[in-house]
C-alpha cells in the first residue's frame, strides 16, 4: 500500500510540474517592447537592436538583418503594430506573432495597412531575438482582430542534443513541405485539406488576414491560380513541435506568372503529422 501511494504521489507531482506557465506573455512582452523601441528609437536602431547575425528579414527576399540596417538612414519612416497572435514552444525558446501594423514616411504622409508575421527565438543568455520578419500591404482593415495568445497546452518533450539528430527534425520538417508542394501541383485544393490546420492563417498581399481553412480553401478556389512551392530552409523549436520553412513560390494567374516568397508555420499533431497553422506569402519583385 505504501509503495502504491509513493507511486502516486510522484506521477501527480510530475503532472503538476508540466502544467504550463505563461510563456506566451513573455513573448508578447518581448514584442511589445520592440515596437515601442521603435517609436522610441525608429526602426534602424529597433531592428538592430533586437536581431542577431541570424536574423532575416524580407525586404523583399530574405536577406540578412544586420547587412541590410547597416548602412540605411535613421529616418525610415514611422512603423507601428501590435501583436494580436502568438504562439510559442513547449521548450519556451521558439515562438510566433502577428498583427495588424502601419507605416507612414512622415507624419503628414498617407498610412499604409498591412499584417506581419514574425518568428522569435531565445539565445543562448536566454534573451528573445528576431529570426524571421516579414509583412503584407493590404487596405484599410474593417474591422479589428481578436487576440489569440496561446501557450503550449503542456511543457512535456523529449530532450534533444545531438547536432545531428537536431538536424534530422528540421528535415522532416522541410520533406512534409516538398510533399506540400508535390501535391500542390497536382490539386491545390487536396493540398489545403491535408496539410493546412483548421484554424490557419492566411497573409497574402491586398488582403485582410483568412483565417479559418474553409476560408483559405475558398480564396484559392476564388482566385483560379495554379500555385508552387519550393522550400529552401526550415528551422525548428528545441521542444519539436513547432517549426517554420520558407522559401520560393510561383502563382499562374490567367497565363501571368508572379513569383514569391513564403514562409509557412507548422505544428505537429498526434500521430507525427506536420500542418500549417500560419502561411504568408510576399511579392519576390526588387526593391524600388
Amino acid at each position: 500500500m505504501r509503495r502504491a501511494i509513493i507511486v502516486f504521489f510522484v506521477f501527480t507531482s510530475a503532472i503538476a510540474i508540466a502544467q504550463p506557465t505563461d510563456k506566451v506573455g513573455q513573448l508578447v512582452s518581448a514584442e511589445n517592447y520592440f515596437a515601442a523601441l521603435t517609436q522610441e528609437k525608429g526602426i534602424r536602431k529597433a531592428f538592430l537592436e533586437v536581431s542577431d547575425n541570424n536574423t532575416v528579414v524580407f525586404r523583399p527576399g530574405p536577406v540578412s538583418a544586420a547587412k541590410y540596417f547597416k548602412n540605411k538612414s535613421d529616418s525610415l519612416g514611422l512603423l507601428s503594430w501590435e501583436p494580436v497572435f502568438a504562439r510559442i514552444s513547449k521548450s519556451g525558446d521558439w515562438g510566433v506573432t502577428s498583427g495588424p501594423s502601419t507605416y507612414r514616411q512622415s507624419d503628414t504622409s498617407s498610412i499604409h495597412y498591412g499584417d506581419y508575421l514574425s518568428v522569435w527565438k531565445k539565445n543562448p543568455k536566454g534573451v528573445w531575438k528576431l529570426a524571421l520578419d516579414l509583412g503584407i500591404d493590404h487596405p484599410k482593415p474593417k474591422a479589428k482582430q481578436s487576440l489569440l495568445f496561446q501557450n503550449p497546452k503542456n511543457e512535456i518533450y523529449q530532450k534533444q542534443r545531438s547536432d545531428e539528430r537536431l538536424q534530422q527534425r528540421e528535415d522532416v520538417v522541410i520533406s512534409s513541405d516538398r510533399l506540400m508542394a508535390t501535391i500542390l501541383k497536382a490539386d491545390d485544393q487536396i493540398a489545403f485539406k491535408d496539410f493546412i490546420s483548421d484554424e490557419c492563417r492566411l497573409l497574402f498581399p491586398g488582403q485582410e488576414p483568412i483565417i479559418g481553412k474553409k476560408a483559405i480553401m475558398s480564396f484559392w478556389q476564388k482566385q483560379g491560380a495554379n500555385l508552387s512551392s519550393e522550400p529552401l530552409k526550415a528551422d525548428r523549436s528545441y521542444s519539436g513541435e513547432l517549426a517554420y520553412t520558407h522559401g520560393n513560390a510561383n502563382i499562374i494567374r490567367k497565363g501571368i506568372k508572379k513569383e514569391y516568397h513564403y514562409v509557412r508555420i507548422w505544428e505537429l499533431q498526434p500521430g507525427y503529422l506536420w500542418n500549417v497553422i500560419f502561411e504568408i506569402y510576399v511579392p519576390a519583385e526588387k526593391e524600388e
